[in-house]
Order: C-alpha cells, then sequence, then structure tokens
C-alpha cells in the first residue's frame, strides 16, 4: 500500500473514490474539495487504485480526523501515518465524527473516551417544505457583524467568520435585528450540508430557525443534489422540527472522542 498527500495528480481518483457514497463521505469529499486549503489529506492506493481518504482539519479548535476506506487495515494504516505526521494525534485526544462501520474499526485500535449519537438527515425537492412565514432572507457580508454577534449569544462552538464564503446562508428578522439563522458548512458539486442553526434565546420556539433552515436548503439544491444536516440523537425538539421540513435519517454517525493513538 502507497500512502501520499493529496496532489494534482491522485485529486481526481481520490474524488472519484468518494463519489462512490456522497452522504456517508460527505465529510472527506469536503476536506478532499472545497475545503482543500485547511486540510491534510492523505491518499492510500493499491495496485494503482485509491483505496482509501483521511483527512485532519485543521481549522477546528479540536484535534480531528475524518475518513474513508475499503476495509480496516487501511483505515488503520492512514491513521498510523497521519500520527507520524502529526505528532499531536499521539499526544492529545482526537475527535472524529464517523458511520459505524467506520467507528467499529477504529475502535478497535484507539479507546473510546466518550461518544454520542448523531442522526444524518436528508432532504429530497419533492418534500421539502417551506414554512410561509415567518420570512427568511439571504444573508449577506453586511450581515456579518449581526451573525458573529447570534453566534456568540446562541452558544454556537465552530463559528467562524469566513463562513459566508463557503455557501449561502438565511436569516429572519424582528424590528432589522438578525435573530435567527441558518448557514453552509460545505458546499461541494456533490453535497451541501446546513449548519449554523442559531436562534437568539428571547426569539426561540416561534419558527425562525424552521424558516432560515427550509430556505437555505431550497437554496442549496441549486448547487448541489444533496442536502443534509446533523442533528443529536437526544436532541428530540430538533429531530421533530426537522422531520416537520421533510427531512429524514439517513444513517446513524458517532461523534467520539479518542484517547491519544499510540
Amino acid at each position: 500500500m502507497n500512502i501520499t498527500t493529496l496532489d494534482t495528480e491522485n485529486q481526481a481518483a481520490a474524488l472519484a473514490f468518494l463519489r462512490s457514497s456522497p452522504y456517508r463521505n460527505a465529510l472527506p469529499l469536503s476536506n478532499v474539495g472545497q475545503l482543500r486549503a485547511h486540510c491534510d489529506v492523505l491518499v492510500a492506493a493499491q495496485g494503482g487504485r485509491v483505496v482509501g481518504v483521511m483527512s485532519f482539519y485543521r481549522d477546528l479548535p479540536i484535534l480531528n480526523l475524518t475518513f474513508a476506506a475499503r476495509q480496516r487495515e487501511v483505515a488503520v494504516a492512514l491513521l498510523h501515518e497521519l500520527a507520524e505526521r502529526q505528532p499531536r494525534f499521539r499526544s492529545e485526544p482526537f475527535y472524529a465524527l464517523l458511520p459505524a462501520q467506520r467507528y467499529a474499526w477504529l475502535s478497535q485500535y484507539v479507546a473510546v473516551q466518550e461518544s454520542e449519537i448523531e442522526f444524518q438527515m436528508v432532504v429530497e425537492p419533492e418534500v421539502l417544505r417551506v414554512p410561509a412565514s415567518p420570512v427568511a432572507r439571504r444573508l449577506g457580508e453586511a450581515d456579518l457583524p449581526a451573525m458573529s454577534a447570534l453566534a456568540e449569544a446562541a452558544g454556537l462552538s465552530v463559528w467562524h467568520d469566513g463562513t459566508l464564503a463557503l455557501g449561502p446562508a438565511f436569516g429572519c428578522f424582528v424590528a432589522d435585528r438578525l435573530v435567527s439563522m441558518a448557514a453552509t458548512h460545505f458546499a461541494t458539486p456533490e453535497i451541501v450540508e446546513i449548519g449554523h442553526i442559531a436562534t437568539h434565546p428571547e426569539f426561540r420556539q416561534r419558527g425562525y430557525a424552521s424558516a432560515c433552515t427550509a430556505a437555505l436548503a431550497s437554496a442549496a439544491f441549486a448547487l448541489a443534489p444533496r442536502v443534509f444536516l446533523m442533528v443529536l440523537e437526544h436532541n428530540l425538539p430538533a429531530l421533530t422540527t426537522y422531520q416537520r421540513l421533510g427531512f429524514r435519517s439517513m444513517e446513524r454517525f458517532h461523534l467520539t472522542r479518542f484517547a491519544p493513538y499510540s
């Protein structure tokens, strides 16, 4: 097996490998594509064919990885190589959001410190329900200060002011005050992830987040044929809300903190 850094020569083959399962491979797809400049990406090849991709997102405040692999042995080889190149994986806990099989592979080799389930919820244009009111409008650069203030008030943990460069965002206003928003985590030609969904604590339970999420999903279908968002299993109010908009659960992912790799 040959493991190399992603470059212009192997990027097309890596994308082709990941596109075989665009929902399950959504995060690796974004790191090989739109978010490439922010990631370290390793590609495993065997017999001239890509058999695995693993990436580390440098901009997150926590150590993290994501991967796709044909076999457990490929995943382990990629993790070993990543730890050689990024020694923090040997000294610090790291996080990963993984579908069940990949979680099982990794948990055989690295101790799990904590884990919880997130549902990948997807929607199709034919079943998306956009509420008639309240009305959400598209947000622009002039709205960034208000978006950052809302993110802080709502307690968003991974907000950054470069979000608008990744895809559309929509917000609801009350008396010219931004009270709710939904933005894009990433937008590749294959798939879009909705995120940064937030409502000011004083304006919750009034349908604002639903309006923003539905408006963003509708706009996202102009960018890619697939749209999804992630919801923690225990967040029953959010699950119910998204189901009412037409979202359905596609797959269970494990949001896991692993011990340092040794």
